[in-house]
């Protein structure tokens, strides 16, 4: 990921963390489905890699960032950025971490 994307990807996650969803959805929409594609791909392969260590505690820890990458999935997938059979195994693995973190609360 060159520098450029990469502080194109913290610029994101601010805007996430701080709830300003339209400002994202316009920055987003300004943004090469390429460039997306690989931040949207970089930042699922983080979680995806914690959810396969079971690393369930970690992801709980950090769970503004999984919902930000999920948001870049669902982002992703409504605008043709990547498959459906990407999607689906994305998909999974979000629904997946929700219920590990709900057990690990109950």
């Amino acid at each position: 990921m060159t520098e450029e994307i990469n502080n194109l990807n913290t610029d994101l996650k601010e805007l996430f963390v701080d709830s300003k969803f339209d400002r994202m959805q316009e920055v987003l929409d300004k943004i090469a489905d390429s460039t997306i594609m690989e931040i949207t791909l970089y930042n699922y392969d983080i979680i995806r890699k914690y959810y396969e260590a079971e690393r369930y505690n970690l992801l709980a820890q950090f769970i503004k960032f999984v919902a930000y990458s999920s948001f870049l999935c669902e982002y992703s997938i409504k605008h043709q950025i990547i498959s459906s059979d990407e999607y689906e195994k994305m998909y999974e693995t979000f629904t997946n971490i929700y219920i590990k973190i709900k057990e690990e609360k109950e």
